[in-house]
């Protein structure tokens, strides 16, 4: 009956690789992690973005599971770009010409982005900060701390606030699947292990740098991102289902 239990279970084993069948002819994720290597490789030599400081190197024995043949292994650094944190500005509605997301502004995973504020910011950090198709955007504080959230759409010209840490996607892998690696179970254990903060829970760039990412083939990322959409929007369907069951229970009650 709990649908949220069920979403969860789907998105664990998407990233298991027990959702959909592998296939032996797929290209292994080895050879697109080589990929991505060779990717951040020549951004850094043409100086559009900057050389990171290398992770430990991940010991068998801190893998969390193990997964098909075919996958890998790899933090979430090396299959990003770039990993950082958001523009520290004011809020400011009459502005509409660079919006500035901010978490208040993700609800259920949508944003409403007519009713985004604007903020003011030069030419040069806006070239640093605006968002792009692809991005992924994670709440590092708070309540809402592991929040993740994917651009698909940019009907306008945006920034992100400084409480999200945005995570730039390799181009050799498809952010969809890196979305719901951010949703299971494995993501968030690791996650509550990393936060830090007495009070206020906080995690910051370098803890999600060393998150470990189960990584399939790219052929498999597809297949998994389309029956995880599939299996979700028969989870939506369900839970209006039920949410009109317990309406009517609820008015043959009253009626009674």
């Amino acid at each position: 009956e709990n649908v949220n239990t069920l979403r969860q279970a789907i998105l664990q084993l998407a990233v298991q690789g027990r959702l959909v069948k592998q296939d032996p002819m797929d290209e292994s994720a080895s050879v697109l992690l080589k990929k991505i290597k060779a990717e951040k490789g020549q951004l850094i030599k043409e100086g559009k973005i900057k050389r990171q400081k290398s992770l430990f190197p991940i010991k068998y024995n801190e893998f969390p599971y193990e997964v098909p043949k075919g996958w890998e292994w790899a933090d979430l650094g090396s299959l990003s770009m770039n990993i950082h944190y958001g523009y520290t500005a004011s809020a400011i509605h009459e502005i509409k010409n660079i919006r500035l997301l901010r978490i208040t502004d993700i609800q259920n995973d949508k944003v409403c982005w007519e009713n985004v504020p604007g903020c003011e910011i030069d030419t040069e950090k806006l070239k640093y900060y605006e968002l792009d198709i692809g991005d992924i955007l994670i709440a590092r504080t708070g309540g809402t701390i592991g929040k993740s959230f994917l651009i698909q759409e940019l009907p306008f010209k945006a920034i992100f606030a400084s409480y999200l840490i945005r995570v730039v996607p390799s181009k050799q892998i498809l952010p969809a699947y890196i979305k719901i690696f951010l949703g299971s179970e494995t993501y968030w254990t690791q996650l509550l292990k990393k936060s830090m903060g007495t009070g206020q829970p906080n995690v910051n760039g370098t803890a999600l740098r060393s998150l470990l990412v189960s990584l399939p083939p790219l052929d498999e990322q597809n297949r998994i991102v389309s029956k995880v959409n599939q299996l979700m929007a028969l989870c939506d369907d369900l839970e209006a289902k039920l949410k009109q069951s317990q309406d009517s229970a609820e008015k043959i009650v009253n009626a009674v």
